[in-house]
C-alpha cells in the first residue's frame, strides 16, 4: 500500500501562517484598543486636574486647617517711637510659635528699610473646604504724613509647628483701600485686593486720586499667592481726609468681572 505523501515542512508553515496572522493581530488590535483607552483615562484626569488648579483648588486640603488661637504685639521701637522691629502674631500659649513681619529694603540708590512694628492687625479667613488662615498687617511710620503698611496671609502648620506667609511682599499706603474677599467664580480661597492711590501732579495726599486695583489669588499648584490683576481706575476718588476711603466697594464689579474672566 502506498503511503501518502508527507507535506513538506514549507507546506506546514503555509498552512499555519493565516491561523498564525490572525490571532497575532486580534492580539496587535486587543492591544491598541487598551492603550488608546488607557490614554484617555491619562487624558481626562489631566483634564480635571488642570482645571481644578485653573480654578486655584488643591486636590488635597490637607494643608488647611483651623488655624490656632493667637496674640498680636507691637514691635520694638526707638526712644522717638519709630519701629526697629516686626510687630508679632504669636500663638496663644506659645510664645516661641511666632511670626514676625519681616522688614523690607527698597531698590535703588536711596536704599531705606522699612520696619513693620505698629498697628498689628488681623482677620480670620474662613476656607471653604474647612479651616482658616489668618489675613495680618502691621504699619511703618518715619514720622510724617504718610505710612506703609506690610500684608501677610499666614497658614499654620501643624506637622512642623511653623506659621507660613504665602503671600509675596505687598504694602501700601495709608492713602488706600484693602479687604479679603469670597469669589467663588475666580478662587475658591479668599482673594486678596487693594487699592492705592497715585500721587499725582500737585495733588496732596488727601486730595482726589487715581487708584491702582491690585488682586491677589491663591495658586495651589505653587502654593502661594499670585497677581491676578491690576489696573488704573478710570476716575478720581477721595483721598480719606474728611471721609472713609471707599474704592473697592465702587470698583467690586469690575474686578470681579476682570477676575472671572482670567
Amino acid at each position: 500500500m502506498r503511503k501518502s505523501p508527507q507535506p513538506h515542512r514549507r507546506e506546514l508553515l503555509q498552512q499555519e501562517t493565516p491561523a498564525c496572522d490572525k490571532l497575532v493581530g486580534r492580539a496587535s488590535e486587543t492591544n491598541a484598543r487598551r492603550s488608546r483607552m488607557k490614554r484617555n483615562i491619562l487624558a481626562y484626569l489631566a483634564l480635571i486636574l488642570t482645571s481644578s488648579l485653573a480654578l486655584g483648588q488643591s486636590p488635597t486640603t490637607s494643608r488647611s486647617e483651623p488655624f490656632p488661637r493667637f496674640t498680636l504685639s507691637a514691635g520694638r521701637t526707638d526712644a522717638d517711637g519709630f519701629p526697629t522691629s516686626g510687630a508679632r502674631l504669636c500663638l496663644l500659649g506659645k510664645p516661641d510659635r511666632c511670626y514676625e513681619m519681616p522688614s523690607h529694603t527698597s531698590g535703588g540708590a536711596g536704599k531705606v528699610t522699612y520696619e513693620f512694628g505698629l498697628e498689628p492687625r488681623s482677620e480670620r479667613l474662613q476656607l471653604a473646604g474647612g479651616g482658616s488662615w489668618v489675613f495680618f498687617a502691621a504699619t511703618f511710620s518715619g514720622g510724617g504724613s504718610g505710612t506703609l503698611t506690610r500684608l501677610a496671609v499666614l497658614r499654620y502648620e501643624s506637622k512642623s509647628g511653623k506659621i507660613v506667609n504665602l503671600l509675596p511682599f505687598e504694602a501700601v499706603t495709608n492713602v488706600s483701600d484693602r479687604a479679603m474677599w469670597m469669589v467663588p467664580e475666580a478662587s475658591a480661597y479668599p482673594v486678596l485686593v487693594d487699592a492705592d492711590f497715585i500721587w499725582g501732579e500737585g495733588e496732596t495726599h488727601f486730595d482726589s486720586h487715581f487708584y491702582d486695583i491690585s488682586a491677589w489669588k491663591f495658586d495651589a499648584a505653587i502654593d502661594k499667592f499670585v497677581k491676578a490683576l491690576s489696573y488704573q481706575t478710570p476716575k478720581k476718588y477721595r483721598g480719606g481726609d474728611d471721609s472713609p476711603i471707599r474704592v473697592l466697594a465702587a470698583e467690586r464689579g469690575e474686578i470681579i468681572r476682570r477676575l472671572s474672566s482670567k
